[in-house]
């Protein structure tokens, strides 16, 4: 295990970054300041039954999000075009909506069917049971990301066949967030539901809690300048993530999905002083194209490296 440090990095075409450019730090905690104003109040029940409005709060969120990657983008070569959102976007939402969905449906049978569990029923508030909840599944999704990238044996190279694709685009934006394997949305979605199937959380705290990672996972996708400043020590930032996405292994570090805790702790976390001079992987040209599907599909069944 690394000892815990914080690396600034500096490797490409600086970001200026001023306090008196303060348009770039409003966006993230005016997102956060929404997003966890909604949980409430769906929580609460003044937005009708819990989950109803939860379609509206999403399409607003990804609707605002889209109009600044056209309007103010961070790099308009990072942005999704027709073709991009045609032959890869898409068909990964449905390829990866259809494993999300089966997963989440064996996972909910296998929980309400088998004896045993939880291993401890919680008594918390659903407020701290929300928080516990992201905590352990970014902790066990830390551990599993650092490993599908860092990992030598073959475990760590199933992994990685498994995440590559995510990281095949050389862009980086709102809907690509949805751009991965079936194999790795499923294993996700069991650590995202881990938690809540062992404590037995508490309806609200499970849906606080995929709210919030919801959010988080498009927000570190976004192609627009949004920075989350002292936030980054607590969140994944948009510039955290965009870092990751570095086709530069040294540089591409920020394992966790939601909190940045656990980088920090274990010696992977990296500010990026600069954004990177190239995303997706430094060898494109070994994988297959966006479009041979059966291709992509079949990376984790191909033996070899």
């Amino acid at each position: 295990m690394s000892s815990p440090e914080i690396i600034v990095e500096t490797v490409a075409k600086p970001i200026v970054v001023a306090h008196s450019r303060w348009k770039h730090y409003i966006f993230y905690p005016l997102a956060l300041a929404v997003t966890l104003a909604f949980i409430y109040a769906e929580v609460g029940g003044l937005l009708g039954p819990p989950g109803k409005a939860y379609p509206l709060y999403l399409l607003t969120l990804i609707s605002v999000m889209l109009a600044f990657e056209r309007i103010a983008p961070m790099r308009r070569e990072w942005n999704m075009t027709k073709t991009s959102f045609l032959t890869r976007d898409l068909p990964m939402l449905a390829f990866n909506g259809a494993a999300i969905a089966a997963t989440t449906l064996a996972l909910t049978w296998f929980a309400s069917h088998h004896s045993g569990l939880p291993v401890h029923k919680s008594a918390l508030p659903w407020q701290a049971e929300a928080v516990c909840a992201l905590l352990l599944s970014d902790f066990v999704w830390y551990w599993v990301h650092r490993h599908s990238h860092e990992g030598k044996g073959w475990l760590g190279r199933w992994l990685w066949k498994t995440h590559a694709i995510h990281h095949l685009p050389g862009e980086v934006y709102v809907f690509m967030h949805a751009v991965g394997h079936p194999i790795n949305s499923a294993y996700v979605r069991v650590i995202l539901m881990l938690p809540a199937i062992l404590f037995d959380f508490s309806a609200e705290a499970v849906f606080a809690a995929s709210v919030f990672n919801g959010f988080q996972g498009l927000m570190s996708h976004f192609n627009v300048d949004a920075r989350a400043g002292w936030f980054n020590r607590i969140f994944v930032g948009t510039e955290l993530h965009r870092c990751h996405h570095g086709a530069n292994p040294e540089q591409a570090k920020n394992y966790a999905a939601t909190v940045s805790i656990w980088d920090q702790l274990f010696g992977t976390f990296r500010l990026p002083g600069a954004a990177p001079q190239k995303l997706g992987v430094d060898d494109r040209a070994h994988y297959p194209a966006d479009r041979q599907w059966v291709k992509l599909l079949a990376l984790p069944f191909k033996s070899g490296s």
